[in-house]
């Protein structure tokens, strides 16, 4: 993923550095449950700044974090290719496409951007930028329209280009994958958090074991901008892998304090067996078992 803007001598672009916390010159590892996310600058001048960031993952890792408890894979969050558990871990698409795991990357990478603090610089984080954010492969489970959907209403410019399954067989036809660009002037803050939440959201396939503090990650991404979205509830159900949630509002809510309680109750850790038959299925499983209106994506 690359985020770029412009600028001039009076305001350069290079202020990037600044707000990222990552200085222009250098090219930074950080380690990450998923792999090692690299953060380089392939340009950077007054005119025009770009960030790079490149998750290396690492698949061994995320075979033993799916066997490791809530730290690792989330049994079928590690689809992407095959559909069946033991061999999704293996042949999947997370090393080549953007996902959950790059989501984690860039909180990890990139903590003190999402919060919009820059002690060196404190006026920056107020200030709108001229944005473009590529993602050469994104999986886009809704296609294109959807992809519109969940980012014009946040002030983007969208371009979602349909990848072919295989460019040499164009017969093969469309892939659920994407290449995205998008432009629009916003705080940086804000577009890294609109990604932080979207990317899990289109992928539709989280990596790890969703525990119950995904509530509380999803109301501090999302505020300011989640509560009035017109695709609210479908944003809601896909990150929280349809646990029950009515209303992400701030803490209070009747919807929140239910998928907290619905979290701590139904929650399972992976190799924990399911109860088949009988027993007490609640909202979180119903909530699994229908696919959320206006989400044609999801299988039935």
């Amino acid at each position: 993923m690359t985020i770029s803007t412009t600028g001039d001598v009076r305001s350069p672009a290079t202020d990037l550095g600044f707000l990222l916390h990552k200085h222009p010159a250098r090219a930074q590892r950080f380690p990450t449950s998923g792999g090692d996310a690299h953060v380089f600058y392939p340009e950077a001048s007054p005119e025009r700044c770009t960030a790079a960031l490149l998750l290396d993952v690492d698949p061994v890792a995320l075979v033993r974090g799916a066997r490791g408890g809530p730290g690792g894979a989330r049994g079928k969050g590690a689809r992407g290719g095959a559909h069946g558990p033991e061999l999704a871990q293996y042949v999947n698409d997370r090393p080549y496409a953007a996902s959950s795991l790059l989501a984690v990357a860039l909180r990890a990478v990139f903590a003190s951007a999402l919060r919009g603090r820059c002690d060196a610089r404190p006026e920056l984080p107020g200030r709108a930028l001229p944005l473009r954010v590529e993602v050469p492969v994104l999986p886009a489970r809704g296609g294109p329209d959807l992809v519109r959907r969940l980012l014009e209403p946040l002030g983007w410019d969208v371009s979602a280009e349909v990848l072919p399954l295989n460019g040499e067989f164009p017969e093969w036809g469309d892939s659920r994958y994407v290449r995205l660009a998008l432009s629009g002037r916003l705080r940086l803050a804000d577009a890294l958090r609109h990604l932080y939440v979207l990317l899990p959201v289109l992928d539709d396939a989280k990596h790890y074991w969703v525990a119950p503090d995904e509530v509380d990650k999803l109301l501090r991404a999302g505020e300011g901008w989640l509560p009035g979205h017109p695709e609210q509830e479908l944003i809601t159900r896909r990150y929280l892998v349809r646990r029950a949630l009515a209303d992400p509002r701030r803490a209070g809510a009747a919807g929140v304090g239910a998928a907290r309680r619905g979290g701590r109750r139904r929650g399972r850790r992976p190799g924990q067996r399911r109860r088949r038959g009988g027993g007490h299925r609640g909202a979180a499983g119903a909530a699994r078992g229908a696919a959320p209106r206006g989400d044609p994506a999801r299988p039935r």
